[in-house]
C-alpha cells in the first residue's frame, strides 16, 4: 500500500529444496500409517493456533498484498474452516469401499492410501486459505507437504508454518520454501521434476499451470491445477436487480477484483440493462479506495506495479464511468464501470481482468447469453441471476463451468468442491472429494 519494506526473507534454492524433500520423505515413513484420529487432532490444534493468532495473520495479509483489513479478517475465518472440515472427514471413514465381485470366489475391496510427498504452490491473492485448503487435505490424507508460497506473500505462509510447529507438527510434515521472483522458475522446476514428490497442487495463472503440467510429465505426477477464470455474470430479464447488483459488488470488487472467480464479463439482458447499470454505478461510487489498514477502506491497491500496469493497459481507451477521483499513485486503480454494449471483441471480454473494473455487455436472448458465456477457454465459475426456476436449471447445465452460482455472489466454502473445466484446471479442492486428490486407490482381491 505504501511501497515500504515490511520485512526481508531468504530466497530458497536447490539446496533448500533437497533438504525439504528429504525431510518430507523421512516424515512420510511414519506419518503414512498414522491413525486418522491422530491426523485430525493435529489439524484441529493447527486450527486453534490460527484462531489464537487471527489478528496477526489478518494484518500480515493486508500489509503484504494490500487487502482491506476487514476482508483479511474474513479470509482468516474462511481459511480456518477447511481444517475442521478435513479433520471431520478423515475421522468418519473416507478410506475405501467393498466392491461387487466378478467371480463367486472373489472378495474385492478398494482402499485409499496417501499418495506420498505433496508439493503445493500457492498464490498471493488468498495466501492463508490456499495453504490451509491444500495442506489440510493432504495432511488429512497422510501426506507431508512442501509449500512454495508466492513471492508477494511469503510472510503469511512462514507464519502459518510457525503455527504448525506450535501445534505439534512433526519435522518434515509442513515445510515452507519462500523464494524470489527470479528464483521461482528454478524452484518450481525442481519440485515438478523430482521423482520423490508424488503430487503437485498449484493455484495460479493458466500459462504457469501449463508450464508446470509439462514439467511434471517426466515423472507422471498426480496433478491438481486451479487456474485462471473469465467468469460470466449473467443477469436475465426476470432477475431481482437489487440482488444482482449486490452480488456483483461482491463478486467483482472483493479483493480489488483480484480473484480467479471474480465476475469478469457482466452480461445483462437489454431490457434491464439501464436499471442495472444505474444501480451498479451508484454502488460503485460509494466505494472507498485506500490503504487496507485504514478504517473504512473497501478497495485496496493491486498487489504490485506489474498488476497495475496490466490492468491499466487493459482499460486502454475504454471510457470508464463512476471512477472515483482518489488521485492515489500506482498500484491503486480506482473502481469503475465500462459500458461495452455488444463489443465482444474487446480485451475486457476476452481477458481475465484481475482488477476493480466492471465491463457491462448486453444480450438479447438466453441462447445468446449462454453462447457468449461459453466463448472462452476458461471454465472456472459462472454466475446467473433469474427468478425463472426452469431457466436457472437449464442454463446451469449448458454453461461449461465447474461451478455455477445461481442468484448468489459467493458460493465458496469448505463443504463445496472447488475447481474448473477446460483451461481453468484439473481436479477439485475441498468438498467431499478434496482429500481424494492426495490419495491413491488400491484394489485388494481375496480369493476364497
Amino acid at each position: 500500500a505504501t511501497g515500504s519494506t515490511i520485512g526481508d526473507v531468504s530466497s530458497c534454492g536447490a539446496e533448500e529444496v533437497a533438504m525439504a524433500i528429504q525431510g518430507a520423505k523421512e516424515c512420510f515413513k511414519d506419518f503414512k500409517t498414522s491413525l486418522p484420529a491422530q491426523r485430525a487432532d493435529l489439524l484441529m490444534k493447527w486450527s486453534s493456533e490460527i484462531s489464537n493468532n487471527a489478528s496477526i495473520l489478518a494484518e500480515l495479509v493486508s500489509l503484504e498484498m494490500g487487502k482491506p483489513l476487514t476482508e483479511a479478517k474474513g479470509e482468516v475465518v474462511y481459511a480456518n474452516s477447511f481444517l475442521p472440515h478435513f479433520a471431520s472427514q478423515i475421522k468418519t471413514g473416507l478410506t475405501g469401499e467393498t466392491l461387487t465381485p466378478g467371480n463367486s470366489k472373489w472378495r474385492p475391496i478398494n482402499i485409499r492410501q496417501p499418495v506420498g510427498v505433496v508439493s503445493t504452490i500457492t498464490p498471493w491473492n488468498f495466501p492463508i486459505a490456499m495453504v490451509t485448503r491444500k495442506a489440510g487435505a493432504a495432511i488429512a490424507a497422510g501426506c507431508p507437504v512442501i509449500n512454495a508460497p508466492s513471492e508477494d506473500t511469503p510472510l503469511t505462509s512462514l507464519f502459518l508454518g510457525e503455527l504448525a510447529v506450535k501445534a505439534g507438527f512433526p519435522p518434515g510434515l509442513l515445510s515452507i520454501l519462500p523464494c524470489s521472483r527470479e528464483d521461482k522458475p528454478l524452484l518450481g522446476r525442481l519440485l515438478c521434476e523430482s521423482p520423490d514428490i508424488a503430487c503437485l497442487s498449484f493455484t495460479g495463472s493458466t500459462p504457469v499451470g501449463k508450464l508446470l503440467y509439462e514439467q511434471c510429465a517426466g515423472t507422471v505426477k498426480r496433478l491438481h491445477l486451479e487456474l485462471g477464470g473469465n467468469a460470466p455474470f449473467i443477469v436475465f430479464e426476470s432477475a431481482d436487480i437489487d440482488r444482482a447488483v449486490s452480488a456483483c459488488m461482491l463478486a467483482k470488487f472483493r479483493n480489488a477484483g483480484q480473484a480467479c472467480i471474480a465476475a469478469n464479463r457482466i452480461l445483462v439482458h437489454e431490457s434491464v440493462h439501464a436499471e442495472f447499470v444505474e444501480k451498479l454505478v451508484g454502488r460503485v461510487r460509494k466505494l472507498r479506495v485506500g490503504n487496507g489498514m485504514e478504517r473504512g477502506v473497501s478497495v485496496g491497491p493491486l498487489v504490485n506495479k506489474r498488476a497495475f500496469e496490466r490492468v491499466t493497459d487493459l482499460i486502454g481507451s475504454h471510457e470508464v464511468i463512476s471512477r472515483l477521483p482518489s488521485d492515489l499513485p500506482s498500484p491503486y486503480v480506482d473502481p469503475g464501470v465500462v459500458l461495452c454494449e455488444r463489443n465482444y471483441d474487446s480485451s475486457l471480454f476476452t481477458t481475465e481482468i484481475f482488477g476493480p473494473i466492471a465491463p457491462v455487455f448486453t444480450f438479447t436472448s438466453e441462447e445468446e447469453a449462454v453462447s457468449l458465456a461459453n466463448r472462452t477457454r476458461y471454465g472456472l465459475q459462472a454466475y446467473i441471476f433469474t427468478r425463472d426456476l426452469s431457466q436457472s436449471w437449464r442454463v446451469s447445465e449448458e454453461l461449461e463451468y465447474g461451478m455455477v452460482a445461481v442468484n448468489e455472489g459467493a458460493i465458496s466454502s469448505a463443504n463445496n468442491p472447488f475447481g474448473g473445466w477446460k483451461e481453468s484446471g484439473i481436479g477439485r479442492e475441498a468438498g467431499h472429494t478434496g482429500i481424494h486428490e492426495f490419495q491413491e486407490d488400491k484394489l485388494i482381491c481375496f480369493g476364497l
